[in-house]
């Protein structure tokens, strides 16, 4: 879950904290990263989702409407309104990737990385 730095300083929250987003529909608990996206956005990956075995629901799919746009027929799972609270402040930072456009605004926090699964060795012929 992304907010920006004046949003999470308005909230009181930090990063790495455990937190309910919630929408009229459903709720999911994601690990805060503070990130440069703009005040008054927060993002949530749509990925990852209940289908995925974990059982709970995770994903900003399961929180938005099922609905499409009468003209272009465009799917309006985008958006929606949402509410987030602290859970728990555990001093665990976000899983999210530090050095993607989510690279969080804290300059020091652990670089993530793949595990094994993820190395590869690239050989040139």
């Amino acid at each position: 879950m992304e907010l920006s730095a004046g949003d999470a300083t308005r909230l009181g929250l930090e990063e790495g904290d455990l937190l309910e987003v919630a929408t009229p529909r459903a709720a999911v608990q994601a690990r805060l990263r503070i990130s440069g996206i703009r005040d008054g956005v927060a993002f949530l990956p749509f990925h990852y989702g209940y289908w995925d075995g974990a059982g709970e629901p995770r994903a900003a799919n399961e929180l938005t409407l099922t609905d499409w746009d009468p003209l272009s027929k465009q799917p309006m799972f985008k958006t929606a309104a949402c509410r987030v609270r602290l859970l728990t402040r555990d001093g665990q930072p976000s899983p999210a990737p530090t050095t993607t456009a989510s690279a969080p605004v804290a300059q020091n926090l652990p670089a993530t990385c793949g595990g094994a699964e993820a190395e590869v060795e690239e050989v040139l012929v």
